[in-house]
């Protein structure tokens, strides 16, 4: 995908970047802004492990004055860790738009739209079983 010089290429959308930030900030050996929080190095190799030996997981609750909420969530540290990724992706994109403005929105959107930790090792873990 072609991108003008001052853009950061991301999986469907560019996040326009002013040109300051190619001189003075270096990118992380880590650093994956082209693609979704599942496609990190270090994310690929947390749910891998996942798949091997599932990570332990529990329900959760949370009650309010009428209204009773219950879902299903994996614990533990590859599990935080999967989050951290997530969140750190989440906090990128976001720093963009509030950075450039409306034309870093679109890859803000499509972050959101990603699934969260517990969607992510079902898919990993289903993607094996089907495959």
């Amino acid at each position: 995908m072609a991108t003008a010089f001052n853009s950061i290429p991301t999986r469907k959308y560019a996040i326009p970047c002013p040109p300051t930030c190619h001189a003075t900030a270096a990118k992380p050996a880590n650093d994956n802004t082209s693609a979704a929080w599942v496609d990190d190095p270090r994310a690929r190799m947390l749910l891998a492990s996942c798949v091997a030996n599932p990570p332990l997981s529990e329900w959760k609750r949370s009650v309010y004055t009428m209204t009773t909420d219950e879902w299903f969530e994996y614990t533990g540290y590859r599990a935080e860790a999967l989050d951290a990724i997530r969140m750190a992706h989440g906090q990128r994109v976001l720093q963009a738009y509030h950075t450039i403005g409306d034309a870093a929105y679109p890859a803000y959107a499509a972050w959101c739209s990603e699934p969260d930790v517990t969607a992510a090792i079902a898919d990993a873990v289903n993607a094996v079983r089907e495959g």
